[in-house]
């Protein structure tokens, strides 16, 4: 699904990693999207080193439009996975840090913080307009170096990431963004810390792919500074838009 109201060529941004590689049948059917993501994990051979597909100083920052949550069912889900799987090689996302990636806009020395500013004034009025929306998270499934959920329906999540991508293309028109068209929206919980056979991984998380779902609500967007603490993700706010206001 390209950004089917920008007559702008597509950039596919080479860091994005793109997976699953196709996008499920359908953005709003829960089972399409489940079907995809577990069938395009099943087909991994290895999981790779997470850590290291990317230099990152211990200073260094990026700016990242996030989706995050503290719901209570959530954390409960992910602490029952944490605790279930036995993986000593996957390094598990703290339960203070889940999230949704949405787009990636640049490094800290790439904009300056009142276009970070700007980014916010122009994306505010569309998402006055964006109604708040509900995501079951669930079941568990994978990529090439992480554990994560699926999540669904996308639609509103394709829909909202359009608005946030054009919003800083205004702003930032050279930068290189990920387009909606490669976007997969997924709820992380473990990153793998090495090169591994992914098959014992495969099988652990196909044994609790049954547990109940959770369901969060979304009702806000942020503009977060993204950093590395060891071998975990943290980030400080740098704005926070609230959803139908």
């Amino acid at each position: 699904m390209a950004d089917e109201q920008s007559s702008e060529p597509m950039i596919r941004d080479a860091r994005s990693g793109t997976f699953p590689p196709a996008l499920p049948a359908s953005l709003s059917d829960r089972r399409s999207i489940c079907e995809n993501d577990w069938e395009a994990f099943r087909k991994v051979p290895q999981m790779i080193d997470h850590w290291g597909r990317r230099d990152w100083p211990a200073d260094h920052e990026t700016y990242f439009w996030y989706l995050t949550f503290r719901d209570p069912e959530l954390i409960q889900l992910a602490r029952h996975c944490n605790d279930t799987l036995n993986l000593n090689d996957v390094d598990f996302v703290p339960l203070d840090g889940l999230h949704i990636t949405m787009l990636r806009i640049a490094d800290l020395d790439e904009v300056k913080p009142e276009d970070v500013e700007a980014i916010a004034d122009i994306a505010k009025p569309k998402l006055n307009e964006f109604e708040p929306f509900s995501l079951e998270v669930g079941p568990l499934a994978g990529s090439r170096g992480a554990i994560r959920f699926t999540v669904s329906p996308w639609t509103e999540l394709f829909n909202l990431h359009q608005i946030v991508r054009k919003s800083t293309r205004q702003i930032l028109p050279s930068i290189p963004l990920a387009t909606t068209e490669n976007f997969r929206p997924h709820l992380g919980i473990g990153y793998s810390n090495r090169k591994q056979d992914a098959k014992p991984i495969i099988d652990q998380i196909s044994t609790i792919r049954d547990l109940k779902t959770a369901t969060v609500q979304v009702d806000s967007i942020k503009i977060v500074k993204l950093r590395r603490e060891s071998q975990a993700y943290r980030w400080n706010d740098a704005a926070t838009l609230e959803l139908g206001r």
